[in-house]
């Protein structure tokens, strides 16, 4: 029998709870995808005007639900996405100590931040111990990986190679990107790969909707035109055309878009080492 004035959780409250190993990544796209929802609303309503020109109304009411929905949802995860960076970041500075008793007395650091972040990071922390002869106990009952350091891999003997799973185009660390761009730390950041990947594929599907489809309304008062983004460029009169319908502008940024988006994928160094 539950003790009187327990909390007993909602359905919600539950699904969240099981799903502890997923949080930082939950709250991490929730975060990026408010955002960009929020950015959108308010460029589209308050900077381009985009409320009042009859000729995008039919994206007025999506424009607020993005502008509301990212604001709200924001609120509450972007605060929750900062405390979990934090302690990621904090995991990541003692997974790079190379002195045992530094890692003794992190410890407790170590492991609260590790129980934030779930199972994948506990690992990690436990390859760490292990190649330092540090006794794990029972507190994790996950398999161990070694850390991701050239001198780690031949001492840690116990401990497992990193997952496949951490080489996929999803997840990777070594990106053709980052290797364009070596300078840019951020892009070795599985989050930004990720963050990139959708945004470009977002951003490549509207122009093909628009191009291929139509996006915008005719005469008839069907929404089977295509906005012509080099017409619209040069400030042409006419910017709208019968769909479907491929301007120049267009076709260099689904270039761009798919060049982009080919660079995220893992390198061939990376795809090497997997094998």
């Amino acid at each position: 029998m539950a003790s009187r004035g327990g909390y007993r959780p909602g359905f919600i409250g539950r699904w969240w709870q099981n799903k502890s190993d997923q949080h930082f990544a939950i709250i991490t796209y929730s975060t990026i995808l408010s955002i960009a929802s929020l950015v959108w609303g308010f460029v589209f309503l308050f900077m381009l005007g985009g409320h009042s020109d009859p000729e995008f109304e039919h994206l007025v009411p999506w424009s607020w639900l993005a502008f509301v929905g990212g604001l709200v949802v924001a609120f509450y995860a972007a605060p929750e996405f900062f405390v979990y960076w934090g302690q990621k970041q904090l995991l990541e500075d003692i997974l790079l100590i190379d002195s045992r008793p530094e890692i003794l007395r992190r410890r407790k650091e170590a492991e609260d931040a590790a129980d934030m972040l779930g199972t994948r990071y506990q690992a990690r922390l436990m390859g760490l111990y292990q190649v330092h002869n540090i006794n794990i106990g029972k507190k994790y009952r996950v398999d161990a990986i070694t850390p991701m350091r050239p001198h780690f891999s031949v001492t840690g003997e116990t401990a497992n190679s990193l997952p496949a799973d951490d080489k996929t185009w999803w997840n990777t660390t070594d990106s053709y990107i980052s290797h364009f761009l070596p300078g840019l730390h951020a892009l070795r950041n599985p989050v930004v790969n990720q963050a990139i990947i959708i945004a470009t594929t977002i951003f490549a599907l509207g122009i093909t909707a628009n191009s291929s489809l139509g996006m915008f309304r005719g005469p008839s008062g069907e929404m089977d035109h295509t906005l012509d983004l080099t017409a619209s460029l040069y400030e042409l009169s006419a910017v709208h055309q019968s769909s479907p319908y491929y301007d120049a502008v267009s076709v260099l940024l689904l270039l761009v878009c798919t060049a982009l988006l080919a660079s995220t994928r893992p390198s061939q160094s990376a795809t090497e080492e997997e094998e």
